[in-house]
């Protein structure tokens, strides 16, 4: 009995250290999930996968490659065109003739001269039958044709499709810009909402401490009760603050991940932090003067560009409507088939050419008319051309103005925060000494917050223009 006792004891001992076991490694293993999904991510990273996973980026691509086959379509306008054809005919009727003989008169030469004259006699001609069998026939050929003169229709059509092609590749150029400006207004978002939630909380715990000493005041008689209510209004005021923060951080990763391609709800962290006060020095190069603005390396002025340059082809594509064509033609040709009386008729190979001559005379100015309305057209275009570029100069100038806004605003709004802390410190020491009031004391904090906020603000502005500075004169 005690043997069995000891085994029953043994057997529960092994079963709760085997669940315990399993526990240990079933938390292991979330946490070792919450860790890899917990990624951190560089700009860089989460652009590359922005440009990854985004859809009109990838028609863009797709529409690059659409492209080149319409430019090697177009480039076999050139050549040759040659084909072979095959007939065969099947027809069981026989179309069937019959000549009639009869009796037919003869003749006898009447002089030297070749001249015949009737000699009274005549000759006999039986019938003759004829039966034409279709059934059978077939034909083979190989035809080649080329043309010679087309009015400058293949050349145009083959400068247009390139300029498609050129479109296409500076859409995708375009798509990436755009996508990138996405990403990184994402990306800034996350760092500055990460760093306001540091923000508030330096701030709650200042507050915590001012509740502490108040409290202890209170408690022994030398505040009054409204003073630590003050504090608590300030304390509920950073509680909400501060949750509305991490509300905000946790918006801005769910949008993060929306633009990157990962799911909503992965736990993916920022590398990026502004602990580090370097945001003034993040411009490779000065601007520059808003004088010296080039915009030629922007793709929206590389698409309009071309769309320029295809209107002009267009123009000559309507033009070879009107104007002559010479084209050549040569076939080689095989036949076998039509059977007379049994026998057959034809078995034999021939070759055959043709030169084709289409000279336009008169269409009542339709060509005229087109062609005038083809060269308004890329008026046009030129038009909105010179109009865009003025545009894009002006986008440009006010990229160069918000960035230095932008740079100044960060200077200034660190001044601000080393002012505020100073004025704080000044506060809370004559706050303790008796020297000024609570209100004076939170005041000061609330003011360094604030200044904390602000200068945060400033330098992902910073970022932020840094990215709009370089996608308005195009290097980005």
């Amino acid at each position: 009995m005690m043997a069995l006792k000891q085994l029953y004891k043994t057997s529960i001992a092994a079963l709760l250290w085997l669940m315990a076991g399993a526990a240990t490694i079933h938390a292991q293993q979330v946490t070792t999930g919450l860790e890899v999904a917990a990624t951190e991510l560089s700009l860089q990273e989460c652009r590359e996968m922005a440009l990854q996973n985004n859809i009109e980026s990838n028609i863009a691509k797709e529409q690059i490659n659409a492209a080149a086959y319409q430019v090697a379509a177009y480039r076999a306008n050139y050549l040759p065109n040659i084909s072979a054809t095959g007939l065969y005919l099947y027809n069981d009727a026989t179309l069937s003739k019959n000549i009639e003989g009869g009796q037919l008169p003869t003749f006898m030469p009447s002089d030297g001269a070749g001249g015949v004259a009737p000699n009274g006699g005549f000759a006999f001609m039986p019938d003759i039958p004829l039966e034409l069998e279709l059934s059978g026939t077939y034909n083979a050929s190989v035809k080649v044709e080329q043309a010679i003169y087309t009015g400058g229709k293949v050349t145009a059509a083959y400068k247009m499709a390139q300029k498609g092609h050129e479109i296409a590749q500076a859409n995708e150029k375009l798509s990436e810009v755009q996508v990138i400006v996405l990403c990184d207004e994402a990306y800034w978002n996350c760092v500055k909402v990460k760093a306001l939630i540091k923000s508030a909380v330096q701030y709650k715990e200042t507050l915590q401490e001012l509740q502490r000493m108040v409290q202890e005041a209170v408690d022994a008689g030398m505040k009054h009760r409204k003073d630590i209510l003050s504090v608590q209004v300030k304390m509920n005021e950073a509680e909400l603050n501060l949750a509305r923060a991490q509300n905000g951080y946790q918006l801005a990763v769910m949008n993060l991940n929306h633009i990157i391609g990962l799911p909503l709800s992965q736990s993916t962290k920022v590398a990026d932090s502004f602990e580090v006060d370097t945001a003034i020095d993040l411009m490779p190069e000065s601007p520059g003067a808003t004088n010296n603005i080039d915009i030629t390396l922007r793709p929206e002025y590389k698409l309009l560009t071309k769309q320029v340059e295809m209107k002009e082809q267009e123009v000559n594509l309507v033009r070879s409507d009107f104007l002559p064509n010479v084209g050549v033609m040569g076939a080689y040709g095989y036949t076998n088939g039509l059977k007379l009386n049994g026998e057959k008729l034809i078995n034999s190979s021939s070759f055959s050419a043709l030169l084709s001559v289409n000279i336009p005379i008169f269409n009542w100015a339709e060509g005229r008319n087109k062609v005038k309305g083809a060269k308004l057209q890329s008026t046009i275009a030129q038009m909105q051309l010179h109009d865009s570029q003025q545009r894009m100069t002006l986008e440009a100038t006010k990229s160069i103005n918000e960035l230095n806004e932008a740079q100044l605003e960060v200077i200034l709004t660190a001044k601000s925060v080393e002012q505020a802390l100073e004025n704080m410190e000044m506060s809370k020491d004559r706050y303790e000494n008796g020297m000024e009031t609570l209100a004076d004391y939170m005041e000061a904090q609330a003011m360094w917050q604030n200044a904390m906020s602000m200068h945060i603000g400033a330098k992902a502005a910073l970022n932020l223009a840094k990215t709009k500075y370089l996608k308005a004169t195009g290097k980005l």
